[in-house]
């Protein structure tokens, strides 16, 4: 999005903080445990497929953060468009299967406009210029499950980076620990 001047630093081997958000806040993820974990399978192969590295992830009912290393020549455009794109017609398939109408309905009637849409349009992107804000970052990360109210500690979140930083916790996914 250039006019969010991100096309002048992508494909520059960045540390990213990466938020993206469903459409309305609808906390989607909470309906079915499987939908974490597609969005784990996802990161794993876009991860591999771009020589990418997980440093820090949350992910929430609603939204997602992450702080992702992207190679040189690697854009980090690429890698959103992608897990949202695959995330979203996954989604959408199982909540057809399911027979889950009205949670469609939901997702795609949007201003008039009569098509599936899981994820809002952009997402947030902000580049990790130094050691401080990486700290901040990741401290940001690791205690958004508690400051909503659903864990007491920053380990007790299943999809929470915290485990593998504080209880060596891999089984989740595996992340770059710096």
């Amino acid at each position: 999005m250039a006019r969010r001047g991100r096309q002048k630093y992508d494909k520059l081997g960045n540390n990213h903080f990466i938020t993206t958000t469903v459409v309305g806040y609808m906390k989607i993820f909470s309906l079915k445990n499987n939908y974490y974990n597609l969005l784990i399978d996802t990161l794993k192969f876009l991860i591999n497929r771009d020589s990418a590295k997980l440093i820090a992830y949350v992910l929430m009912p609603n939204h997602v953060h992450l702080i992702l290393h992207i190679p040189s020549g690697k854009s980090i455009s690429d890698f959103m468009r992608d897990f949202k794109k695959f995330t979203s017609r996954t989604i959408k398939k199982n909540l057809k299967n399911r027979g889950l109408y009205n949670t469609l309905k939901k997702l795609t009637d949007k201003g008039g406009v009569k098509k599936f849409k899981l994820w809002m349009d952009r997402f947030d992107d902000v580049i990790i210029y130094s050691e401080k804000v990486m700290e901040t970052k990741m401290n940001y990360i690791h205690y958004n499950p508690v400051k909503a109210g659903f864990v007491k500690k920053i380990t007790e979140w299943k999809y929470s980076s915290a485990r593998n930083y504080y209880l060596g916790d891999n089984s989740v996914i595996e992340v770059y620990k710096i």
